[in-house]
């Protein structure tokens, strides 16, 4: 099938009948991704690596529970069925969401995940930290949160990030940022009992059942089992902290946001975290706030680094293209050689590009993406 000159395969054909893609504009979208590898001198008929940002190409920005377009999942599963082209996500968000996105949502094999703005990555089962793992960076990270949570009389919720450079918290957030439709929090909130459990025999915890409070020790070699809790088994549980004595704290969870606490009130409590943990903060308006390490600051660590790292390992010492699909700034790559944008249409990421003049094509999201890529793909190694 042509249009403009674009002939479609027959694999192609179908699976924009499936999803309904407007054939006329897959193929003007073709003809633009030939158009601008050729004018760029990328080789779009060699080894590829496609990330995949999920906020916006595969899930609306607005839906906290996570659910994929329509028909993503098969235009993902249809683009790694392509040789010579990797897929993975390339995200911000937190490899344990993450596993349970892949896993729960969108339900695709193969498919590897590039997270924490490239600090860790997964692929075929296996890990590798790209900003080096470090108990003490966790534990102490652990620990100032929760002591400046209860200085400054708020709520706290860790991430479950897998890297520790990035430490990802949320801050009266569970319904100021929609976190009790997280899908990791969503029908899987723990019991204080079951939270207390989490935390022992790695942390020396007691439980007052009476009072409602788990009470420990706010040292640091006190924080291994409350890290492995609040981070890995439960993580995005929000907890109340107060002191509990000279070294001791108490938590306990509070689903209630505390009234009339805004954005503003957030941005003036932040300084406070910042200081005691010695990290920079990014703040968000869904009352997520990143904590970023110093050695973070200093190295080279984002979604399109990780990216070609995940890229290296797929294709050795092969050359290869990376593809970005993605909807805001943190999602165009930083090091432009050898790579390529895919901005949303009708997205800041859209009008960065053109106003900055980088390299890039215009899908609608990641299910005409898929396919452009992969008959963009055929048609150049065909010539």
């Amino acid at each position: 099938m042509s249009f403009s000159g674009i002939t479609l395969s027959g694999s192609a054909v179908k699976i924009a009948d499936r999803l309904s893609l407007d054939k006329a504009k897959l193929a003007a979208l073709i003809g633009e991704i030939l158009e601008v590898c050729r004018k760029n001198n990328r080789n779009i008929g060699g080894n590829i690596i496609c990330g995949l940002d999920v906020n916006g190409p595969i899930v609306d920005c607005d839906d906290s529970e996570l659910t994929p377009y329509p028909g993503s999942a098969d235009a993902i599963t249809y683009l790694i069925g392509i040789s010579g082209i990797e897929v993975t996500l390339c995200t911000g968000w937190d490899l344990k969401s993450m596993e349970f996105f892949k896993e729960n949502r969108l339900k695709v094999a193969d498919l590897g995940t590039v997270g924490e703005y490239g600090m860790v990555y997964e692929r075929k089962g296996k890990f590798r930290y790209l900003y080096p793992y470090s108990e003490k960076e966790a534990f102490n990270f652990v620990r100032d949160v929760l002591v400046s949570a209860a200085e400054n009389d708020v709520k706290v919720a860790f991430q479950g990030n897998y890297s520790t450079g990035a430490g990802a918290i949320y801050i009266e957030g569970d319904r100021n940022g929609n976190l009790l439709q997280h899908p990791l929090v969503k029908g899987r909130r723990p019991t204080m009992a079951q939270l207390a459990a989490a935390c022992s025999p790695e942390s020396k915890v007691e439980f007052d059942q009476a009072g409602g409070r788990i009470r420990f020790s706010s040292a640091v070699d006190n924080m291994r089992g409350l890290y492995k809790a609040l981070v890995k088994t439960h993580p995005l549980i929000s907890l109340r902290v107060e002191k509990d004595g000279p070294e001791g704290l108490a938590v306990w969870i509070d689903d209630k946001d505390r009234e009339g606490f805004t954005f503003e009130k957030l941005k003036s409590v932040v300084p406070d975290f910042e200081k005691r943990s010695g990290r920079k903060a990014l703040v968000y308006e869904d009352f997520g706030v990143d904590l970023i390490s110093p050695a973070v600051e200093a190295g080279n660590f984002s979604k399109d680094s990780g990216l070609r790292e995940f890229g290296r390992e797929a294709f050795g010492n092969d050359n290869f293209l990376s593809i970005i699909i993605g909807d805001k700034r943190s999602d165009i790559p930083k090091t432009l050689t050898k790579t390529i944008m895919a901005a949303q249409k009708q997205t800041s990421a859209e009008k960065i590009v053109k106003e900055e003049n980088i390299p890039a094509f215009y899908p609608i999201d990641v299910r005409d993406f898929a396919v452009a890529v992969a008959e963009a793909h055929r048609i150049a190694r065909e010539g």
